[in-house]
């Protein structure tokens, strides 16, 4: 292919791609504050970083590994002062932050995918590779929360590069580029580990005329644990603790399914997440531009394909399944699609540059109609205020602090306290009372097993007459047929006035069917608002109460 576009046109596209993937990534990103509803954003990145202001730098938590949290208590140092103080009243300028922090990591994955693209390739298939990247829509949607999947795009896309020139032309610095850039993308998420494959299959294929190769690989091995260590050092420090934290993630994910996925089969549900997360055009332009790579060098090809087939068939087989979990391959498939489009356009002769580039920029705008549009729809979605912000409004207005409520766990802990005027979170006054709802985060994975109609009795026994479901908790149930759960809500429904629907939906659209993803991304075009529906009941016959319950629980 040829290489005919100026130094500072490739670099123009790619400024322009960053720019708007950027506002794509920004645009509304204080979403639902001062409450996260997302579990893994409120639970764990930002709040280990707020909790290390007046502690000390060992997260004490390791399902997820630490390098974004100390790059966010970089951030949150730099910019942000009496950091506990804010984040206990309103925690949504630390929010604000982190998100931005996330958006911009992300926006480096990009430039990453970039240069790989370029290097193995040309500038055509970098340009191309980089859009495919910047608007995969899994790709934006965990660019606009505080969470670590995004960390893995810059890293997992230099550590293809590397490998590839291994096996080119071999090279220490390239081994030891790949290793460290392996053990950076492990220091974001665990599973991005098996970018070490492909190094291995370099040095394999090279150790063939020249063993001393192998020592090389060790090097390489060697920079991906001093990565990863400068990434997450207390898990060497404090492995006892980390050891048992991974083992039972691991565990979690493997052997006990997430209610409301019963009857999903995991090849085909990253199948489908590859459709709407990536992209159906972008999925097929990575499936040729790995047949052409096969066509012009197997093992090159092998080096490309073989972490995403990897990654795919590790993450099939557990059992739960979430797209995002996929997110660090999208490089290898960003580049491979970039390359099948580089190529396509390049069937226009070369001393036809401009109808060449037309032809690129319109096979581009053809894969990335679909995820553009879902980005540009979801960021303005996001501008509109959550069903539970408004619900809670709602009940604030028309009970009185320290209401008895049943609420359903799609609210963090902070939703049930006292908001002042100026939107301070008062620290232990409460506006609604919570008995019911146990507060570990298992509980919001397997709540429709905890209840049955009797527990409508409980209800009225303590005076909890308030009554808050929330379709991301009640599909769970309806979808897997929880027949306890569902007579739960037959009896809820029958023996209950109900006070107030706070619908997601655009008007006259038919509910989504559920699905675990979409049911926090967003992606299907029925939503209009961010949030799931919130039915609120008031129980006939029941005395409604306030104040605490002591010992119960």
């Amino acid at each position: 292919m040829s290489t005919r576009i100026g130094p500072w046109l490739q670099w123009l596209a790619l400024g322009a791609i960053c720019a708007l993937g950027l506002w794509l990534r920004l645009k509304n990103n204080d979403y639902g504050l001062p409450y996260v509803y997302n579990v893994d954003e409120g639970s764990h990145f930002t709040a280990r970083a707020v909790a290390m202001f007046g502690g000390d730098a060992n997260p004490g938590y390791f399902q997820n590994p630490s390098g974004l949290t100390y790059i966010l208590y970089a951030a949150l140092k730099l910019f942000i002062e009496d950091v506990p103080g804010k984040f206990g009243e309103d925690p949504s300028g630390i929010y604000d932050l982190t998100r931005s922090v996330t958006a911009l990591i992300g926006v480096v994955g990009v430039v990453g995918v970039f240069i790989a693209a370029r290097r193995i390739w040309d500038a055509w298939a970098g340009v191309a590779a980089a859009a495919l990247i910047c608007f995969a829509f899994l790709s934006v949607a965990y660019g606009r929360i505080a969470v670590t999947d995004v960390g893995t795009l810059f890293p997992v896309a230099v550590a293809l590069l590397a490998a590839v020139r291994v096996y080119e032309t071999g090279g220490r610095h390239w081994y030891f580029l790949g290793g460290a850039m392996a053990g950076l993308a492990v220091g974001f998420k665990y599973t991005a580990g098996l970018v070490l494959l492909p190094l291995i299959v370099a040095a394999l294929v090279r150790a063939r005329a020249n063993k001393r190769e192998l020592f090389d690989l060790l090097g390489a091995f060697a920079m991906a644990v001093l990565a990863f260590f400068i990434t997450t050092p207390y898990l060497f420090f404090d492995f006892e603790t980390a050891e048992r934290q991974i083992r039972g993630q691991a565990e979690t994910a493997g052997e006990f399914e997430k209610l409301g996925q019963e009857g999903d089969f995991g090849p085909l549900y990253y199948l489908d997440s590859l459709g709407w997360g990536f992209g159906i055009a972008a999925t097929i332009a990575a499936v040729v531009g790995a047949v052409l790579e096969f066509r012009r060098d197997r093992i090159r090809a092998l080096i490309l394909v073989i972490f995403p087939v990897a990654a795919f068939v590790y993450l099939a087989f557990q059992s739960r399944y979430f797209g995002r979990w996929l997110l660090p391959a999208y490089p290898a498939l960003a580049l491979l699609g970039g390359y099948a489009i580089a190529r396509a356009a390049a069937l226009v002769p070369e001393r036809r540059l401009i109808l060449r580039g037309l032809a690129f920029a319109a096979l581009l705008a053809v894969v990335l109609i679909q995820p553009v549009a879902a980005d540009v729809r979801t960021a303005k979605l996001l501008g509109r205020e959550d069903t539970r912000n408004v619900a809670r409004k709602y009940l604030a207005e028309i009970y009185p602090r320290s209401t008895r409520a049943v609420i359903e766990p799609a609210v963090p802990g902070r939703w049930y306290r006292l908001a002042t005027r100026g939107g301070n979170i008062h620290p232990s006054r409460k506006q609604f009372v919570r008995g019911f709802i146990k507060e570990n985060r298992e509980s919001r994975m397997d709540y429709g097993r905890t209840i049955t109609p009797e527990t409508i009795d409980e209800y009225r026994r303590l005076g909890f007459c308030v009554v808050v479901t929330m379709s991301v908790i009640r599909g769970r149930s309806e979808k897997d047929g929880l027949e306890p759960a569902l007579a739960y809500y037959r009896r809820l429904e029958r023996e209950s006035k109900l006070l107030g629907v706070f619908s997601p939906y655009d008007k006259g659209a038919e509910p989504p069917e559920f699905h675990f993803d979409h049911s926090y991304n967003y992606y299907p075009t029925e939503f209009a608002r961010p949030g799931p529906e919130v039915r609120i009941y008031r129980l006939r016959d029941c005395k409604q109460k306030k104040g605490p319950l002591g010992s119960y629980r």
